[in-house]
């Protein structure tokens, strides 16, 4: 028989053996609500969507707007900022100005955009700026015209420097009949990619031995009017002259014009960089046969393709595949060269077929 004092203590013992139960059964059973809490956490968060976040910000400075050419570039830049969801800053100087190319750069730094391209002027002025650029954290590179000797992460090439200046040769010299002078008119002496054309157009020329170069001139401003005067100049001081090559396609128009003003049409045939839409009225006239061209447009698109692989790190490969672009853009590495693909040349049988 069990004493009344055995009795309380074995209660005692089942009393505390419950409270221990309880205090494991809410220990197991804890865990389950902050799983319920984060789960209600994440359907009540926004969800994260392209227009929520925010883009990327990518520029680009030509070497001067008002033209069809960078106007060409610009709407492509705009089409690929659509397709990709970034911003496109397009903005420039109205002349051909190196030290105002600089201060467009420097002041796109200061508003802390993501990356900048700059189809550069000259090459000297432009290096050390695009150099702070990077240091600033900024994916600084070329577009268009590249500046050697900088550290530009990548340069977006219309087409090689050395096909461009052989297709300027070659056209030239189909038009004059294999034979006679000429004379080209370029745009700023310091204009990078210009003078690498004009020296691959002169090695060209070796394979054209009748054929003389007899001068260089320079519209500098890169004005039509300036181009245009520049070319009834070389023809009163050459009248011999059979041939004018423009070099910057704002130029082209003037050499064109000149060629009539100075009533020497059938005699002095223009070739040289053009867009259809400038050099249509031309061709068609029978002022010029041929234009040297790639598309702008496209150009544009893939300036921005390549900063966006540059803003997130992502190497180019040897052959790269860019959506809107219906091709293969190669990658040079040695010299960080990416490649829209090779000259485009425009005559009487094409002009028609592109809107830039």
């Amino acid at each position: 028989m069990i004493s009344k004092s055995n009795t309380k203590k074995i209660l005692m013992i089942i009393g505390a053996l419950l409270i221990l139960s309880s205090v494991l059964l809410a220990c197991t059973e804890s865990p389950s609500e902050p799983a319920e809490t984060t789960e209600e956490a994440a359907v009540d968060s926004e969800p994260v969507t392209e227009e929520s976040s925010e883009k990327y910000r990518i520029a680009f400075i030509p070497q001067l707007v008002g033209i069809p050419y960078f106007t060409a570039m610009d709407n492509g830049g705009k089409r690929a900022a659509e397709a990709f969801g970034v911003e496109w800053i397009y903005e420039g100087a109205t002349t051909t100005d190196a030290a105002e190319q600089v201060r467009i750069l420097e002041s796109l730094v200061q508003q802390g955009v993501d990356a900048v391209s700059v189809a550069t002027l000259d090459a000297e002025s432009l290096n050390p700026a695009l150099k702070r650029a990077l240091e600033a954290g900024v994916k600084a590179y070329t577009s268009d015209s590249d500046s050697p000797g900088g550290e530009r992460l990548v340069f977006v090439a219309q087409a090689l420097g050395k096909d461009l200046g052989y297709a300027f040769m070659d056209t030239i010299a189909e038009d004059i009949g294999g034979k006679g002078q000429v004379a080209i008119v370029s745009n700023d002496p310091t204009s990078t990619n210009l003078n690498t054309w004009i020296e691959y157009m002169k090695e060209r020329k070796e394979e054209y031995p009748d054929i003389e170069i007899v001068d260089v001139r320079y519209a500098i401003g890169g004005s039509t009017e300036k181009a245009m005067n520049e070319s009834l100049d070389l023809m009163t001081r050459y009248p011999d002259l059979v041939g004018l090559v423009s070099m910057p396609c704002s130029g082209t128009p003037g050499l064109a014009q000149a060629v009539i003003q100075a009533d020497r049409v059938g005699e002095v045939w223009v070739t040289g960089c053009g867009t259809p839409a400038s050099v249509k009225t031309y061709i068609e006239s029978g002022v010029m046969k041929h234009s040297v061209i790639w598309d702008p447009e496209e150009l544009g698109y893939l300036t921005v393709w390549a900063g966006i692989q540059l803003i997130e790190g992502n190497p180019f490969k040897e052959f790269n595949e860019v959506p809107g672009i219906d091709r293969l853009i190669q990658y040079f590495p040695e010299d960080k060269t990416l490649l829209l693909g090779p000259p485009l040349i425009i005559d009487i049988n094409n002009v028609n077929d592109y809107d830039f």
